[in-house]
């Protein structure tokens, strides 16, 4: 449990935060609010814990939706677009959505949406204000990540008629992408200073090769090579379960997320 709380302590404070933000809320509400009693929302108390609880499925419900529309917007209706000229792409559905989401979503998202590099004003509050530390920081948000984003894509997926198996197989190879993601990132934080410096020039254009290979090539063969059903064959995926331990053994014992950390901030002006 102490170390559930090093972890979480973000999200441990968003709780505490949702759960005022709604009870002033409640108290706002005309007619209801005049009429609540100064106790109902006592430390401790039910109606305290219902709020709170409440307050946090609205914020993971908005996650989800977030999700959802990320999907939508960029995969299925690319795919809607493509399969009106290409009938090849039309009779492929599943196909298609598992090419660009590995394209977009485990391949990009993986080494463009690094969490190490992401530092903002809650990080700051946390390790300068809060006191905790950047490694527990970090790691409880990679994993924070790693489950919700499996969870909601699994959901999301079969949505789009990806079959359960393969959504299944689809959402587990990104997950373990994820700390290889961050491993590469410190990487290249440690042992070449030069590209860090200018990592938002090379996020951009990860994220602009990504984009063209997920559009472009399809257009240009008219279909999907069916071997990309072979992204999700449970081989891949234990070979990935294995790169991502060892990423995520690397993370694990890693000795400079305060260094890193600081740079991050300092780069932002936060500092």
């Amino acid at each position: 449990m102490k170390l559930f709380r090093k972890l979480f302590a973000e999200k441990i404070l968003r709780f505490y935060e949702g759960t005022e933000a709604g009870i002033q809320l409640i108290r706002r509400l005309p007619l209801i609010g005049k009429h609540i009693k100064d106790d109902a929302f006592a430390e401790k108390s039910k109606g305290r814990v219902a709020v709170g609880v409440a307050a946090q499925v609205f914020v993971v419900l908005w996650e989800f939706i977030k999700k959802f529309l990320y999907v939508l917007l960029f995969m299925f209706v690319p795919y809607m677009i493509m399969a009106y000229f290409f009938p090849l792409i039309r009779l492929h559905q599943d196909t298609t959505i598992i090419y660009l989401f590995v394209m977009l979503s485990t391949v990009c998202g993986s080494l463009a949406n690094t969490t190490i590099f992401a530092m903002g004003d809650r990080d700051y509050l946390m390790i300068r204000i809060m006191l905790v530390s950047p490694y527990m920081n970090f790691l409880g948000k990679l994993i924070y990540k790693m489950v919700t984003e499996f969870v909601f894509y699994f959901i999301i997926l079969i949505i789009f008629r990806v079959p359960v198996f393969n959504s299944l197989m689809l959402c587990l190879l990104t997950m373990f992408s994820r700390p290889i993601g961050e491993m590469l990132a410190i990487i290249t934080f440690d042992h070449f200073r030069g590209i860090y410096e200018n990592r938002n020039v090379l996020n951009g254009t990860i994220m602009a090769v990504c984009v063209i290979l997920a559009y472009g090539l399809p257009v240009l063969n008219r279909r999907i090579s069916p071997t990309w059903i072979y992204a999700v064959h449970p081989f891949v995926i234990v070979v990935m379960l294995i790169l991502g331990a060892g990423a995520m053994y690397y993370l694990w014992w890693y000795k400079y997320y305060r260094v890193i950390i600081r740079e991050a901030m300092y780069n932002k002006r936060e500092f």
